[in-house]
């Protein structure tokens, strides 16, 4: 898959359940963003940023995976928040 970077739930699943929590914990590091909503796909937009984390979600609506698409405007600064989120969460990083 070579359309941006992938975080995937880790095994067995996650204390984090919604991507309304993985919202919050970005916005608890410093990342102002809101959720969109569309079938079995959300995604995180940042305020002020071209870049998102779209996510597959089940019917629950727990997030299953997250990638970042290559069009983003990211800086180190900003990335290294959200590995750091992910890392917390026990998400792996698929490059």
């Amino acid at each position: 898959m070579t359309s941006g970077d992938f975080f995937e739930e880790p095994k067995p699943p996650p204390a984090i359940n919604t991507v309304e929590e993985i919202r919050d914990r970005l916005i608890a590091a410093g990342l102002l963003c809101k959720i969109e909503r569309q079938g079995n796909k959300a995604r995180i937009i940042f305020e002020n940023r071209k870049c998102v984390l779209a996510f597959t979600v089940n019917e629950s609506g727990r997030p299953l995976t997250a990638e970042m698409p290559d069009k983003t405007d990211y800086d180190a600064e900003f990335g290294q928040i959200v590995f750091e989120v992910f890392d917390s969460i026990g998400w792996k990083f698929l490059p």
